[in-house]
């Protein structure tokens, strides 16, 4: 034996896990034998199968309630006593046996006509509803009979209550065996439907004739419908508009001390306000009415047309298909309006009560408003049942053209449907709103697009400059050329896909103008410079005076003490400008406006360059002349036309003074530095090769012996700065 635990000291007694199951297994059967004797059972006889006994019993019971009902002078023994009685007299109500299901009658031949089989559909229709309707009572009696029963168990036999209980309980047994009686019949009427109605949709046959008249039914009832939704429309942009004005008179009252007077006024407004809600729905509900119609004209069309023998299911198959969805579309729209007209007169009805100040026209209005909603209601009710009974038809059309096709298309088209049912389901999820603000929604699908859309604007803008630089490149366009196109078509473009980003977003376009107002303040107070830059870079790209490829420089034009460089990049708000460093330096376009700027290519890339040189006194200034043009003629930087040209320009104090003016193109004038220092070493080379003097700055100095008599340590120092004196001074100059 194993042992469970110990008590006490490991030699105490030790309790085996075999005694431990008997003791629990003994306690719960004298709980079930106490609780058999307290308990009390239901009785069986008020709900038998067999009539005899089920009768005897309810007289028997009734016999023994009427003598207790006249003995008795408890008040509250006779009210209990009495409500027996009527449980059950109920209870005898029930039927016995289950009645046929409602509009079964079977069918003893093949349907002639489309109202026959119209009418074999909505029996259809009918059973199949009332067999759902019928399994949700089932199993609402069930759960109440388990319900009752729990409670009987937990009464004793002298309790007073457990004979109504008793009464509930076999009320809801027999309600319980009546309804799957009724449900056995409606399975097997359903059954029989549904063997009986691909029979029919083979023998069934539409002529031409009656198709081609259904054809032009359905096309007066788009026609109609049409008018109505043009009519309709503007009926509730109207009173879309009297209700916003509505709504901002009434708010006027808020906070006010009104008296008796305004108070009537007050409420007058609240029932006009009440009216005009009432009529949008009234408006609306004409609209589905409308749509409703030609989903029913449709559907008709579709089935002559599959019960003409229509060969082209798939074509069938997705209008059929579309029309389905858009009736359990607006299945949705019409049962979201059920609930906003009670709202409406729960509201009528607050308005009529309590200390409600009425006048006569008030009244008036009162008593309209509740016909209207009435009316109204009945008429939401026939349109719901109208929308239901054509979604089952079309249901009921997809499986007719299942039964018309071979197994090979059956199976393409059930294929083709499931993809559709997960394709609206992946749609629902993308369509799903995440965040809503101010009238705009923002969704999952809503987000890709705008992504999408990016993508393909960036994709589309690049695509754009490579073309437009491709086209320079075959036409020998200048870089300037093809910036200024590249730019005329992508700002243009930027916009337009910012408008229509924002319009798919939700934001009203034509509420720019005062967005632009109000930047239009914020430029005159904090954005004056972005302003300047912008504009500046618009001046600039379309005046031409400076282009992406020019050679400019800022400041005194040479470059010393500015910038200067190739001008590489323009954009809206800076020029980009690379020196020949290449270093970028971003300038604002404000200021290449504002400021003097030497464009270098401006007309073209030729530009002449003066290099100043000097030589002493009583040289051959002809010779000089003739070696200096023919040394930067034979430079390869110096164009041959127009010829380099000498000019003597001073007489300086102590050499004569010329400018060489040498003509240089492309590369060369785009780099002074290099073209000036090549001119400069050319000369110097030629001066030296010919002994021709290049003279520079002499000073002497002299120093005056004093009258007093010097030391001969005096004379030593005296004579050394003498000679550094000399040596610092002595050096030519550049």
């Amino acid at each position: 034996m194993i042992s469970l635990f110990q008590i006490g000291s490991p030699k105490s007694t030790t309790l085996p896990f075999t005694s431990i199951f008997i003791i629990l297994f003994s306690i719960c059967a004298i709980y079930v034998t106490v609780e058999n004797v307290w308990a009390v059972s239901p009785e069986t006889s008020l709900y038998s199968d067999q009539i005899e006994i089920r009768n005897s019993a309810y007289q028997e019971k009734e016999k023994r309630l009427k003598i207790k009902i006249s003995s008795t002078k408890n008040e509250d023994e006779k009210k209990s006593l009495l409500l027996q009685l009527q449980l059950l007299n109920k209870l005898n109500e029930i039927q016995s046996v289950p009645a046929k299901p409602k509009n079964n009658s079977v069918i003893s031949s093949f349907p002639s006509s489309w109202e026959q089989f119209e009418q074999f559909l909505e029996r259809y229709i009918s059973i199949k509803k009332e067999s759902k309707q019928s399994v949700e009572s089932f199993e609402n009696t069930t759960k109440q009979q388990q319900t009752i029963y729990s409670q009987l168990l937990a009464l004793a036999e002298d309790d007073p209550d457990q004979h109504i209980l008793q009464l509930q309980h076999a009320y809801q047994a027999r309600k319980s065996n009546y309804q799957s009686g009724v449900n056995e019949k409606l399975t097997t009427s359903l059954k029989t439907l549904k063997e009986k109605f691909p029979l029919l949709v083979e023998q069934l046959h539409m002529s031409k004739q009656t198709i081609d008249e259904q054809k032009n039914n359905l096309q007066q009832a788009k026609e109609n419908q049409d008018a109505t939704l043009d009519q309709q429309t503007l009926a509730l942009a109207a009173n879309e508009v009297l209700i916003q004005e509505q709504e901002s008179l009434l708010s006027g009252y808020l906070g006010q001390d009104l008296n008796e007077a305004d108070q009537k006024r007050m409420h007058y407004n609240q029932l006009k306000l009440l009216e005009l809600q009432v009529r949008k729905i009234i408006t609306t509900a004409q609209l589905f009415e409308s749509e409703i119609h030609v989903y029913e004209e449709q559907q008709q069309l579709y089935w002559y047309q599959l019960l003409g023998e229509e060969e082209n299911y798939y074509r069938l198959t997705d209008v059929s298909g579309d029309m389905n969805h858009n009736i359990v579309r607006l299945r949705k729209e019409v049962s979201q309006l059920p609930p906003l007209l009670h709202g409406h007169e729960t509201q009528l009805s607050t308005l009529r009560g309590g200390n409600a100040l009425i006048g006569p026209k008030a009244q008036e209005l009162v008593e309209i408003l509740e016909k209207e909603i009435q009316t109204t209601g009945t008429q939401l009710s026939a349109i719901l049942k109208r929308v239901s009974i054509t979604e089952h038809k079309g249901r009921l059309l997809e499986k007719a053209i299942n039964f018309k096709q071979s197994s090979l298309t059956s199976m393409v088209t059930k294929t083709r449907e499931a993809t559709g049912d997960v394709v609206e389901k992946i749609m629902t999820i993308m369509t799903y709103p995440l965040l809503s603000y101010n009238g705009m929604t923002l969704s999952l699908l809503l987000f890709i697009e705008v992504l999408l859309l990016l993508i393909l604007s960036i994709a589309i803008n690049k695509l754009y400059g490579h073309f437009v630089a491709r086209i320079g490149v075959q036409r020998n366009w200048s870089e300037r050329t093809v910036h200024l196109i590249q730019a005329t078509g992508k700002y243009p473009f930027i916009f337009v896909v910012a408008m229509v980003i924002l319009s798919i977003i939700g934001v009203n376009t034509s509420s720019l103008a005062l967005v632009a107002g109000a930047l239009s303040v914020g430029i005159g107070f904090g954005m004056q410079t972005i302003a300047s830059n912008l504009v500046s870079g618009i001046i600039l790209l379309f005046d031409k005076s400076i282009r992406p490829g020019d050679f400019i420089s800022l400041g005194d034009g040479t470059g010393a003490g500015g910038f200067r460089g190739n001008v590489v990049q323009m954009n809206t708000r800076a020029t980009v400008l690379r020196t020949n460093d290449n270093i970028n330096i971003i300038i604002p376009n404000a200021d290449l406006i504002a400021s003097k700027v030497v464009n270098w290519t401006y007309g073209d890339d030729k530009v002449r360059f003066r290099i100043p040189f000097s030589i002493a006194y009583g040289s051959d200034i002809d010779n000089v002349k003739r070696l200096i043009e023919e040394a930067l003629v034979d430079l390869a930087v110096t164009l041959s036309h127009p010829a380099p040209q000498i000019w003597m320009t001073e007489h300086d104090s102590s050499s004569l003074n010329f400018v060489a003016a040498i003509w240089v193109q492309g590369e060369a004038a785009r780099q002074p530095a290099r073209t000036t220092d090549t001119a400069l070493t050319t000369i110097y080379n030629t001066l030296t090769t010919h002994n021709i003097e290049i003279p520079f700055q002499q000073m002497d100095f002299r120093f005056r012996d004093s009258e007093v008599e010097q030391s001969v340590e005096a004379k030593k120092i005296i004579e050394k700065l003498k000679q550094q004196i000399r040596c610092e001074y002595a050096t030519p100059s550049v």
